[in-house]
């Protein structure tokens, strides 16, 4: 079966592996920044609960793309020999949409009229403009060859985000980034609203650890059944000193220390970055220890100086945009060497003694939704 899917902006260079994670024998047919179509002998329920695919489809027709509206007739006269998939009916009706080199847009009546017929005849569904039905769309983008005809998977609701949380999909392919485990000790020392924590929580772990000075301004907003999740443990401490957790405690670290760009660091980005990777260096185990860390575009090379003097090893770094921002992720491991430099530099007392104002809540709540 062909599938195609959307996933956050920038994130391709880690969908290859985090799609290893959900579908079998799978070989990628065209990828861009933002979007990839693969065969699979994997089902369309399995596809459709990818968890970082902010949209899941079934490619059902294919045909190259010259004028838009021309190559569109020409899929309307494919679509009578090609299968259509059963899909959970939610209505006895259908829509159309058309999303043509990266948004929303509109087709020639013609062409619309020909596809919606076809569909009609085929599946034996009416043509429904608003509501919740079953979605069709034509397809283009702008690096691929081909317009494709999809049917679009069902998608599992989720708990609605608080306003500038890094939203559920890219949540999830940065924990898939950092090759969780079914006996990981996880941590998130800037957890916030609880994105990344929530997002683990999908996957086998031994303990999940939330951690934020504004916890109590945050926890309203917590989704109830994962709240209460027994592997979840919740503390209120400085990510600086992490007190409650013994030193090389922790197998993978994945967070998103403030950026500094709409609260005021307590300090100069470059040390708070390099106070950051201290700490970490400290809970995190020695050479086997995981790191996924989400900074500014602007503050990412103090942090790559940072997470080195620490003796951490950076694997990669992808460019992204959260928010609309642009962003950088690290993904680092420990190395067998300095470890026990960085963590006595972690122990001496050459932070500030004044707490930093760690909690995410200001910042993100200045920014928008999660836009490509």
């Amino acid at each position: 079966m062909r599938y195609f899917i959307q996933y956050p902006a920038g994130t391709s260079e880690l969908v290859v592996d985090a799609l290893s994670n959900f579908v079998d024998d799978f070989s990628v047919h065209y990828q861009d920044d933002s979007a990839a179509i693969f065969d699979s002998t994997s089902s369309a329920e399995q596809v459709a609960k990818i968890p970082f695919a902010k949209n899941a489809f079934i490619v059902i027709a294919a045909t190259p793309r010259k004028d838009v509206d021309q190559s569109a007739r020409r899929l309307s006269s494919l679509l009578g020999r090609e299968a259509f998939p059963a899909l959970p009916a939610r209505t006895p009706g259908f829509r159309l949409m058309a999303h043509i080199d990266g948004e929303l847009s509109s087709i020639a009546p013609a062409a619309r009229a020909d596809i919606e017929g076809m569909v009609s005849s085929r599946t034996g569904l009416r043509v429904e403009p608003r509501g919740m039905c079953q979605e069709y769309w034509v397809v283009g983008r702008l690096d691929m060859r081909e317009l494709l005809f999809c049917a679009r998977l069902p998608k599992t609701a989720r708990p609605k985000k608080s306003p500038g949380a890094v939203s559920h999909e890219l949540s999830s392919m940065l924990v898939l980034a950092s090759q969780p485990g079914p006996q990981d000790v996880y941590l998130d020392p800037f957890a916030g609203s609880g994105s990344f924590v929530w997002a683990r929580l999908d996957m086998p772990a031994r303990e999940i650890i939330y951690s934020d000075t504004d916890i109590d301004a945050h926890r309203g907003g917590f989704p109830g059944e994962p709240a209460r999740d027994e592997r979840v443990r919740f503390l209120s401490e400085d990510a600086l000193t992490l007190p409650s957790i013994p030193d090389g405690a922790v197998d993978v670290v994945v967070t998103d220390p403030p950026w500094g760009e709409h609260e005021e660091l307590p300090f100069p980005p470059e040390e708070f970055a390099r106070a950051v990777a201290k700490s970490l260096a400290r809970v995190l185990r020695p050479e086997t220890g995981r790191l996924v860390l989400l900074s500014s575009r602007r503050g990412a090379d103090a942090y790559r100086d940072g997470l080195g003097a620490a003796g951490f090893v950076v694997d990669a770094a992808h460019e992204i945009l959260v928010n609309g921002h642009p962003a950088t992720v690290f993904v680092a491991g420990r190395s067998s060497s300095a470890v026990a430099d960085a963590a006595e530099g972690a122990r001496r007392p050459s932070a500030p003694s004044k707490p930093l104002l760690l909690g995410m809540g200001t910042y993100r709540r200045a920014m928008g939704r999660f836009s490509r």
